[in-house]
């Protein structure tokens, strides 16, 4: 990993500054997995996650682990995980290679204080290795906080989805 969220960051003495390392499974598993439940539970309403799909969850995180075109990172901050990204590179009929990312997640306490931006900037890095032109990802509406990152982090709205419920 390159660039300045692949480094430590020495606070003067106080400690450690949260860092992004590569997930570790299945020694990261139970906090990856614990993220889960506000991911889902507040970007879709009315969704529970439930077991079955926390074990689904998991075996896609295993498939990832071992994809060239799928990287995994964690926040780690004093030894405990409370961050997370998951990334890949794609193609589509439009762009032949482009990053998305497919998750993020970052602990409430550390929201608001740049700790997200340290996850964008690793999966900048490792898309522009890999040769992506841009970065993609999907945001929930109702995700106005996250809305505020991605944006800050340099995304632009660039089309809408829309969906129609029965």
């Amino acid at each position: 990993m390159q660039g300045a969220a692949a480094q430590d960051t020495d606070t003067g003495g106080i400690g450690v500054a949260p860092r992004v390392r590569e997930l570790r499974w299945p020694a990261d598993r139970e906090a990856v997995l614990s993220f889960q439940y506000e991911v889902y539970e507040h970007n879709f309403p009315g969704f529970r996650v439930t077991q079955s799909f926390l074990q689904e969850y998991a075996q896609q995180i295993r498939q990832a682990a071992r994809s060239p075109y799928e990287r995994l990172y964690v926040l780690e901050d004093e030894g405990r995980v409370v961050g997370f990204i998951w990334i890949e590179v794609r193609g589509t009929m439009i762009d032949p290679v482009i990053g998305y990312i497919k998750n993020v997640y970052v602990a409430p306490e550390l929201r608001g204080q740049g700790q997200a931006q340290l996850l964008l900037s690793a999966a900048d890095d490792w898309f522009r290795s890999q040769g992506c032109s841009k970065a993609s990802l999907d945001v929930s509406v109702c995700n106005e906080a996250a809305i505020r990152c991605y944006q800050r982090a340099g995304y632009e709205t660039a089309r809408y989805r829309m969906e129609k419920r029965y």
